[in-house]
């Protein structure tokens, strides 16, 4: 059941979807004390394996080193050449493409070529400027300060869930970072709500789920839906059944989305778990991080083979026509944000509740601490029903 029983008027501004100052006190004040859901260890399968990418203006470089993943700016402290420009790659130590300089996994350098040209050179003096990552489970998270909370306290009580949902036995079976001409908050509110999939997804999603098979649960600095596929009759349901008796695992027929705010969101659907991270590039351009993993059955089972390539199949047709359907409406919410004329409304149903609580977590995060990355605690919007 939903938690109002009244609809909620739009919170933040048109102009907070359009602003770019309004941006660059988001990325201040929520996304750099932040955890982000960057990829998985599959991405990293090997000692020296790493992969590069962009976060806020940074070019970042993760790397494996013994085991661990590592995190560094994609710099070299040496003449500010990006260490590696390669999507992906392996080595032993980072080594410059410049000049050679390498690098070990504390960000210290460990090798100079011509190195007597650079005395007296104390030890320590110069390294790579590493940044905190962590993993649960499969899952591997970054964050871009050296303070604040630790991973396991940032995903509080689904820390132990989500190392069962994205254990190792899983498979990957999709991995993708999708750009969308949208402001980051168009992207994380899409998510949050069922009410307009009957428009967008009829081939694939169908019909809003009923309100008596949905619960909301709306938390200081996160929400979650749960919605009870169980009395579902149809096509989907029995290719669910027979998906379930491929990999020998017991259905639950139960969808959850959980959003860590402000841009983390979790979802399990039947045989599938995954992570998207949106993360905003301008104020009117994303990019979702997406990662999907699915069970294919018992490791070393003859089966897996068969199950890798079907039910990973059915992901990617399935999935990402559903990705690619939330992409081309969003791309239609942001000119209708930026008009010069603004139209009369701004309301969020019951159903889009999880918006309204977002919504207000944002607001609320940006008026209590203009100036510092110390957030408060953003108190619960709906305890209950309202009059």
């Amino acid at each position: 059941m939903f938690l109002s029983t009244n609809h909620q008027p739009q919170i933040l501004p048109r102009e907070s979807y359009c602003s770019e100052e309004v941006l660059q006190t988001e990325i201040d004040i929520l996304f750099q004390p932040s955890w982000h859901a960057v990829g998985l260890k599959s991405e990293l399968p090997k000692d020296g394996s790493y992969v590069t990418f962009d976060l806020f203006g940074r070019p970042i470089i993760l790397w494996q080193s013994d085991g661990e993943v590592h995190c560094f700016l994609n710099v070299c402290s040496h003449r500010y050449c990006k260490v590696r420009s390669e999507d992906c790659g392996t080595m032993e130590r980072l080594r410059c493409q410049y000049h050679g300089w390498q690098f070990d996994s504390t960000g210290n350098v460990r090798k100079i070529p011509d190195a007597k040209t650079f005395r007296p050179l104390e030890q320590g003096m110069l390294g790579l400027k590493k940044y905190r990552a962590e993993t649960c489970g499969e899952l591997i998270f970054i964050n871009l300060t050296d303070e604040g909370p630790s991973l396991r306290d940032f995903l509080g009580d689904m820390y132990e869930t989500y190392q069962e949902w994205f254990s190792p036995e899983m498979h990957t079976a999709i991995v993708m970072n999708r750009t969308i001409n949208a402001n980051w908050k168009c992207l994380v509110e899409n998510a949050l709500e069922s009410y307009h999939t009957s428009e967008v997804h009829p081939n694939t999603f169908g019909e809003s789920p009923p309100e008596e098979d949905c619960q909301h649960v709306l938390e200081d600095r996160r929400s979650a839906l749960t919605v009870d596929f169980s009395q579902e009759k149809s096509f989907r349901a029995t290719l669910d059944k027979f998906g379930h008796w491929l990999v020998g695992y017991q259905r639950n027929p139960e969808y959850r989305h959980i959003a860590h705010f402000p841009n983390v969101m979790v979802a399990h659907l039947s045989l599938y778990r995954w992570v998207e991270c949106v993360i905003p590039v301008s104020a009117d351009r994303s990019i979702s991080i997406i990662r999907l993993m699915c069970h294919v059955g018992k490791k070393n089972s003859l089966r897996r083979i068969w199950n890798k390539y079907l039910i990973s199949r059915w992901a990617k047709t399935f999935l990402c026509q559903v990705g690619a359907e939330d992409a081309r409406v969003l791309q239609e919410v942001q000119p209708g944000l930026s008009t010069s004329d603004q139209p009369k409304g701004g309301l969020i149903s019951t159903r889009e509740e999880r918006v309204s609580h977002f919504q207000h977590y944002v607001d609320q995060a940006l008026k209590s601490q203009p100036h510092n990355h110390q957030r408060n605690t953003i108190p619960i919007r709906y305890q209950g029903k309202t009059s």
